[in-house]
């Protein structure tokens, strides 16, 4: 089974990456943000501190009444 990620292949696409001190967001072109690394005081924006190997979809709400634009990430926080 090819990997995703690695193959150049993704199913959607990228308009943004933001990197933290242990931690990434993605930003896709239809507004949904991905998240994954450490976990530690909620970084993630996924509801827990567990920490995450792959990218994971921050839920905000109805994501029908919410369109991302821009993504930022400090060393312990996202935005």
């Amino acid at each position: 089974m090819e990997d995703v990620a690695s193959s150049g292949n993704l199913p959607f696409k990228v308009t943004a990456v933001a990197a933290g001190e242990a931690h990434t967001l993605l930003l896709t072109g239809d507004g949904r943000v991905y998240s994954w690394g450490r976990g530690t005081l909620g970084r993630l924006g996924l509801g827990s501190e567990q920490d995450q190997l792959f990218p994971a979809q921050v839920k905000f709400g109805s994501q029908d009444s919410v369109r991302i634009v821009g993504i930022a990430a400090g060393a312990y926080h996202s935005l």
